[in-house]
């Protein structure tokens, strides 16, 4: 939407003449064009509930907008949502379709997972040209009492790091033999054996070195089912709090105000409320700092000529610092900016007398390049004024920059505009404010404003009885702190939440800005949009890659290249490569099970072609930027719900819902395992062993070649001249049978090239039971080879003109169980005991704002919590907490 700037841009062009507005206008021109060539998009997940344990559904809603505007994206259509366990692994990876920058999705707990800190970590293609600190990132506890069944108590005591294992009924686990590993990033730092005390207690000695490392246990419970734990160690011990100081656009100039913006850290990367003391040299105080909660604030600061500071801070644990200020400048810019007016936005540049040489000083409003406001004056005095009505501007994050004369940035200082008219209204009806157990409740929701020219909105709500649950809001944020906050600033924000109350925090917001990295334009880029990004905005899944002539690097140009389903043969899409070899099917939609094929000729029909994809690379998993929230002992700090989950499972395992867990007790195995004579690796489609007839490797040791030996061996096929064929395809006419080796396509002819000493085992498949899944692969049979160590044994050969692939398809979701309780329901359960009430992602407000959802009650008592997020087609967000009182 640069057409909203335009008429800015030309009035300021107005004030300007000859080769400096030229000058002007290519340097808008540029970066106008890098904005409109690189938008940022951004997303937010809405879960159903911050905590979960193992056997629950994680459900969401994505919400992925783009710009400062945050109007909902056609740029890209699928996102990647990853769920990465505390041992930083990615467990579960989704790839969700998107429509109209809406999608829903939902993640399986499955009885298996560590407890503790998982994130959840959601981004598009697109957004990987960006830095991944932009990604949405959320921390979220998972417990585990399907399996798992152990409480931890754990901290630093003394020299040791203490862990204190009790069963579910808070009593010890006594005498367990634990190993444990403490390792920091791919490093190990320690490995060794402890047993536990009678009290349940082992103690491993911690060193300096492991502070801020990962330490794993792993022992077996009282149901000798192994389990692992893991946990955040505490940073080492004589490190203490800390003090950063940000003056504000970066310099202390001497001569003028100064804004010093301060934040204040415990050694865990969480703020501490602190005040403190500018001294001078004199002795005397210059400015006195006081900190919110979050350990964030700021103060005015004049500097005097031939004046050195320090600073003083005490922070509210008792305990105090000393510290350096940055270096004072004698000649320079600084700014102070004024962001408590309404209508207006006010900055004040201050000049060193030397700087005061009459240039051109350019004062930018920008986000990312997209230009909103742009004025110039002379440096021809100590301070500048500049100012901006506020309703030209989106509500958000931009980036004052102030330019010098050649265009070049001196100063960046970001600020949020606030404006209430960017909210989305949204007024709520609850059919009734306390509800008894299995009651039907019904909420009425009017989005918009009546002088609105359309109301429609994207809404989903959820519903959690929090008397069962621990809900933390302030570290999971909403809508609002992720797209207007978290996808813009790079570090940590702590209780991103506070930042959205109705209690304006518009001051505690600016602090956030002066002192955490924000998103910056980048000023020494190439602005003017021509090179190409490297990941590309997907509108649909795709399959790409090269065909090149066999066994070499020259492409096969004009080659005919065949995509085909597995599951079903008749449905294939044909396409040609180009003079480079380079070939793409696009505008594909299949789930995540669908396998599929690839054929390659040439244009004489051959297929002595190499078929090379495109490979599907994913962002590294690197740090974590929401670190400091890490839990350890979560079965412990979610007991009461994990308790409540087993009894939930118990009722849902009764009905036939829900299947039964079972941890089965170690066994020692003293005879020897019979061999399958398939392959477990088998690329057999129908499932290893599931043949006409299986040989084994054993029956192939004698033979000199694959093709001697099986001559003779298989039922129903006969050899001729070395190529398997079918007796039964033979009688109506048929070829050869198909031979796949390690799940890849070749000729029969290519049998005598296979060592019998590689093969694991062969599969005869005759019958159409089998041959069936592979369609027209299938009409004369097909012989499934697999070596012992996998395509690589096989080191002669080379595939000709056909590859198998699985590529990642879109998710499938479950859909949420929703039971009513009325006469003759056929969706009731006996036993009503969820924490996740309703899960409504869905809601769509119409032209008038209107919309419903209802759901029961379920047979527990206590607090619901119904939590509304959406976003209509101008880009107004809301959040919205209802709670609803349920009586016994």
């Amino acid at each position: 939407m640069i057409w909203k700037t335009l008429p800015l841009l030309a009035l300021f062009m107005l004030i300007f003449n000859g080769s400096r507005a030229q000058d002007i206008q290519g340097l808008l021109t540029k970066i106008n064009a890098y904005h409109d060539s690189r938008p940022i998009e951004k997303i937010h997940l809405h879960l159903d509930k911050t905590t979960y344990t193992a056997g629950e559904t994680i459900w969401f809603k994505a919400y992925e907008v783009v710009g400062v505007e945050n109007l909902l994206s056609n740029l890209s259509k699928i996102i990647y949502v990853d769920l990465i366990d505390p041992k930083d692994r990615t467990i579960s990876a989704l790839k969700i379709p998107l429509t109209s920058g809406l999608g829903v999705g939902d993640i399986s707990l499955v009885d298996t997972l560590i407890e503790g800190t998982y994130r959840l970590r959601a981004y598009s293609n697109w957004m990987r040209n960006d830095s991944s600190s932009y990604f949405f990132n959320q921390n979220i506890e998972i417990s585990n009492g399907r399996l798992d069944n152990v409480l931890t108590k754990s901290g630093l005591q003394g020299e040791n790091y203490s862990i204190v294992l009790q069963d579910l009924n808070q009593k010890p686990l006594a005498d367990a033999t634990v190993r444990y590993q403490i390792s920091l990033g791919d490093k190990s730092l320690k490995r060794g054996r402890v047993n536990s005390d009678a009290e349940g207690k082992i103690q491993i000695p911690f060193r300096e070195e492991y502070g801020n490392a990962k330490l794993a246990i792993n022992f077996d419970n009282k149901e000798q089912a192994p389990i692992q734990k893991i946990f955040k160690l505490p940073p080492a011990q004589q490190q203490g709090n800390s003090v950063q100081f940000f003056p504000e656009g970066g310099n202390l100039l001497v001569g003028t105000i100064n804004k010093l913006a301060v934040k204040a850290l415990r050694p865990n990367g969480l703020g501490i409320a602190a005040t403190t003391y500018v001294i001078t040299s004199t002795g005397d105080t210059a400015a006195i700092v006081k900190t919110n909660a979050l350990g964030m604030g700021a103060s005015p600061l004049f500097v005097n000529a031939n004046e050195s500071l320090r600073a003083l801070t005490l922070f509210d644990d008792g305990t105090q610092t000393e510290s350096e200020l940055p270096e004072i400048k004698k000649s320079g810019l600084n700014i102070q900016v004024n962001n408590g007016n309404k209508a207006k936005l006010f900055a004040q540049i201050n000049l060193s007398s030397d700087k005061q040489d009459n240039s051109d000083i350019y004062f930018m409003l920008q986000h990312n390049g997209r230009v909103y406001y742009v004025s110039k004056q002379a440096a021809s005095k100590n301070e500048l004024i500049f100012s901006v009505a506020k309703a030209e501007l989106p509500a958000g994050i931009l980036t004052i920059s102030i330019l010098n004369s050649r265009f070049e940035p001196l100063i960046e200082r970001p600020v949020f505009i606030a404006k209430e008219e960017e909210s989305l209204p949204l007024s709520t009806t609850l059919s009734s404010n306390s509800a008894k157990p299995r009651t039907q409740v019904s909420v009425a929701l009017q989005a918009g404003n009546a002088a609105d020219t359309t109301r429609y909105a994207a809404l989903s709500a959820a519903v959690v009885n929090i008397s069962k649950a621990k809900f933390d809001s302030a570290n999971a944020g909403n809508i609002l702190s992720n797209l207007f906050l978290a996808a813009d600033i790079k570090g940590h924000i702590e209780n991103p939440s506070f930042y959205f109350t109705d209690e304006s925090r518009l001051a505690d917001l600016d602090n956030l800005l002066l002192t955490q990295a924000w998103r910056k334009l980048d000023w020494t880029a190439n602005l003017d949009g021509s090179s190409g990004p490297a990941f590309p905005a997907e509108q649909s899944i795709s399959i790409s890659g090269q065909a090149r002539k066999l066994g070499r690097k020259a492409p096969a140009s004009g080659a005919k290249i065949t995509l085909v389903s597995t599951q079903n043969f008749m449905a294939f899409i044909d396409t040609l490569a180009t003079e480079e070899g380079n070939f793409v099917f696009d505008e594909l939609a299949f789930a995540d099970s669908a396998k599929f094929l690839i054929t390659a000729k040439d244009e004489k029909g051959k297929n002595n072609i190499d078929i090379i994809l495109t490979p599907n690379t994913i962002p590294t998993i690197g740090l974590n930027k929401n670190e400091p929230t890490v839990k350890n002992d979560v079965n412990s700090l979610l007991l009461d719900e994990l308790l409540q989950s087993k009894k939930y499972f118990a009722g849902l395992e009764s009905q036939g819902l829900m299947e039964k867990s079972i941890a089965i007790e170690e066994v020692v195995v003293t005879a020897t395992r019979p061999r399958h004579k398939a392959s477990e690796s088998s690329a057999n489609l129908n499932g290893p062993g599931n043949a006409d007839q299986v040989i084994s490797a054993e029956e192939l040791e004698t033979c000199p070649t694959l093709d001697m030996c099986l001559n003779g061996r298989l039922m129903g096929v006969i050899f001729q001249n070395g190529v398997p064929y079918n007796t039964r395809s033979m009688a109506g006419g048929g070829g050869a049978m198909q031979i796949v080796l390690d799940g890849m396509y070749i000729e029969g002819d290519q049998l005598s090239m296979i060592s019998p000493m590689d093969v694991q085992s062969v599969e005869v498949l005759r019958n159409i039971n089998y041959t069936a899944i592979y369609g027209s692969y299938g009409a004369n049979g097909l012989i499934i080879i697999t070596t012992k160590t996998g395509k690589d044994a096989f080191r002669n050969y080379t595939p000709k003109g056909i590859i198998t692939l699985q590529p990642k398809g879109y998710h499938l979701n479950k859909t949420f169980y929703k039971p009513v309780y009325e006469a003759g329901s056929e969706t009731a359960l006996n036993q009503d005991l969820r924490t996740t009430i309703h899960w409504e992602p869905n809601i769509i407000a119409d032209k008038e704002g209107k919309a419903t959802f209802d759901f029961y009650i379920a047979d527990e008592a206590g607090q619901y919590l119904i939590t509304i997020e959406g976003i209509d087609f101008a880009g107004r967000m809301v959040h919205k907490i209802l709670r609803l009182e349920v009586n016994p």
